[in-house]
């Protein structure tokens, strides 16, 4: 069993290296600077005053704690991430018999222009949406402290997923 300890030291070094080579990130590690400019309001429907500031911080917040990227404000950083947050409403679902809404859902669409400034081939432009539902007899107004840190957390995994996963 002695003999076998010296084994096992040696291997988890590779162990730990290919799991993190298997993770599939594609950021590559000479990248050193992200800009992610704020995303704006532009939702035609109900307008929080803050949720332009809160999902644009949740959205720096997770490039800086998951990589090893600086934010910058230079516009030419080797990655950038721009958009706008576009859809922002309410709709029923769940509808009972007698028609009336069990439920409702909060949904909220983002727009992301994703530049690569080292691979332009990962350059992408495309929407992400995220969605929470609430009872009938809540107001968007009532419900919407509990569920916009869900649906933040939700689009900002998913974009993230998008640039550092390759996904």
């Amino acid at each position: 069993m002695k003999s076998f300890l010296p084994f096992v030291f040696c291997l988890l070094p590779l162990i730990f290296t290919s799991c993190y080579t298997l993770s599939g990130s594609s950021i590559d590690p000479t990248w050193q600077t992200i800009k992610i400019a704020t995303f704006p309001n532009v939702a035609p429907q109900y307008q929080n005053p803050n949720l332009s500031q809160e999902f644009t911080n949740k959205l720096q917040d997770i490039f800086n704690n998951r990589t090893k990227l600086s934010l910058t404000a230079d516009d030419n950083a080797d990655l950038l991430i721009e958009g706008e947050i576009t859809g922002y409403q309410q709709s029923a679902v769940a509808i009972q018999a007698n028609e009336i809404a069990g439920k409702n859902r909060l949904t909220m669409t983002v727009r992301v222009r994703y530049q690569n400034n080292k691979d332009e081939s990962k350059s992408f432009d495309k929407s992400f949406s995220a969605y929470e539902d609430f009872e009938a007899n809540q107001t968007i107004m009532q419900a919407e402290s509990a569920l916009l840190p869900d649906i933040i957390e939700q689009l900002t995994a998913q974009i993230f997923n998008a640039i550092a996963m390759d996904w």
